[in-house]
């Protein structure tokens, strides 16, 4: 056992950091949650079904203290340790020398994901800022022994620490709220193409669906999937298409018309990006239903 107000710190730590890292990773996922649930998807789907919230909800507590307890393994009690070792053995004060231990480990941390694909310069500021909340816990509860003359217990930090995260989380959550509700957080807004960019092929992602529209008002189908009221199945053939261009958030629509044929492709969506351009028609319950699209080829 540590002295209490010893540089080396107390027992305290690992479970400070342990939970002021849970709850900064927590009012995150509340922050997240809150825009996922409070928009539609680029696709016109509204947000999860309840039961995965409900999921989500006791799983994640858990899994938050989890995650806190590698972090603080990994990033904040290395980082703070290293600190204090330096700050014993060279100038500086403690808070200076955390800083360069806590990039430090960042930059080798954000090394390994960088590897992994992520950019490097965001893993490192993302990963060494990670670690400033629970530093700043610990060194809370370093002053606090220090004034009170004796260490805290592990029921002592959980008693501080919770509240705390849960304000933390109510923030995150009223603050993303707001968010939304001033366009703060933009939601997806549709492309809107001329009509002379509409012609051309558009074929599904996953291939065997295909659409060839041509500028004076045909169409060529070949496996693209339908769905009526009581069969679906996939339309071959001739026919006629119609673009009907809309404004605002939403896209506009383009209208199908089969000759001679029992499969009714109805009418699909632009969406997608600018640079991107879909054809998407949603299959089954529109809650939740099967997304069917259609990718705009580049020409030639």
């Amino acid at each position: 056992m540590r002295k209490t107000g010893s540089p080396e710190g107390t027992g305290s730590d690992g479970t400070a950091g342990m939970l002021v890292c849970a709850a900064q990773t927590g009012a995150l996922l509340a922050g997240f949650m809150v825009v996922q649930f409070g928009r539609t998807d680029e696709y016109g789907r509204p947000p999860g079904a309840p039961l995965g919230l409900l999921c989500l909800l006791v799983f994640a507590p858990p899994l938050l203290l989890f995650l806190g307890a590698v972090h603080t393994f990994v990033m904040t009690m290395p980082a703070d340790l290293l600190a204090r070792a330096a700050a014993r053995r060279a100038n500086g004060a403690l808070w200076q020398w955390q800083c360069g231990c806590v990039l430090a480990l960042g930059a080798v941390y954000a090394a390994a994901l960088a590897a992994a694909g992520a950019p490097y310069l965001y893993s490192w500021a993302s990963v060494s800022a990670s670690a400033v909340l629970p530093l700043l816990g610990v060194a809370w509860f370093h002053r606090g022994e220090r004034r009170r003359g004796r260490p805290y217990s592990r029921g002592d930090v959980w008693f501080r620490v919770l509240p705390a995260g849960f304000l933390l989380a109510v923030t995150a959550v009223v603050a993303c709220g707001v968010a939304l509700a001033t366009g703060a957080v933009g939601a997806y807004e549709a492309p809107h193409p001329a009509q002379e960019a509409m012609p051309g092929v558009w074929t599904s992602e996953e291939g065997g669906a295909e659409v060839r529209l041509q500028e004076g008002g045909g169409a060529v189908f070949s496996g693209v999937p339908y769905e009526g009221w009581e069969q679906e199945g996939s339309c071959d053939g001739t026919g006629t298409w119609r673009y009907v261009p809309t404004d605002g958030a939403t896209g506009g629509t383009v209208e199908f018309d089969v000759v001679g044929e029992d499969c009714p492709l109805g009418t699909w969506t632009v969406g997608g990006t600018d640079e991107r351009l879909e054809l998407y028609a949603l299959f089954g319950d529109p809650d939740a239903g099967d997304v069917r699209i259609l990718v705009k080829q580049a020409a030639g």
